[in-house]
């Protein structure tokens, strides 16, 4: 398990995550999809992938599928609804990889190992996000092939 200094840390550096997150945005995905992430339905999901960070980080081995399960779910349903308005799958794709990041650095920038231990634990929240950020990324990639299979049948099915 993450120390619970760790967890806190990137709990309490809310709001430099979800800054990094979008100044990691601009200018790598198209501006309408840009815009839309500034909306309260960006930062919504932000907000709840943000919350879910924190609890894997959290979590006891045993819990841990249970809660990328979630994420998975929640990466995947706003990746539909994007898809769903005509945003392609690299600017999905590019947002997780862009929070990963931010949670990344905003742990780095806040965390100054003194021991090894605490080097130890830096290392493994960030793996740990990474492994979080992969989870992500896989529930993008599935929402957005979701969206399209049913617009695709639904285009069969018209024909």
């Amino acid at each position: 398990m993450i120390s619970i200094s760790i967890i806190n840390t990137l709990r309490e550096n809310h709001d430099e995550v979800i800054r990094r997150w979008l100044e990691g945005l601009h200018g790598r995905i198209a501006e309408d999809f840009e815009e839309m992430m500034l909306t309260p339905m960006g930062s919504g999901v932000a907000n709840k992938l943000f919350g879910y960070a924190v609890e894997f980080l959290g979590a006891e081995p045993y819990e841990k599928t249970e809660v990328l399960h979630k994420v998975r779910d929640a990466a995947r349903d706003a990746s539909y609804r994007r898809a769903a308005v005509g945003f392609g799958l690299t600017d999905i794709v590019v947002t997780a990889l862009s929070f990963r990041k931010a949670l990344n650095e905003t742990l780095i920038n806040h965390i100054n190992p003194s021991s090894a231990e605490d080097s130890s634990n830096l290392l493994a929240a960030v793996l740990a996000l990474n492994r979080f950020g992969d989870t992500m990324v896989s529930g993008d990639i599935a929402g957005f092939f979701a969206c399209r299979d049913l617009t695709n049948n639904g285009d069969e099915a018209a024909a």
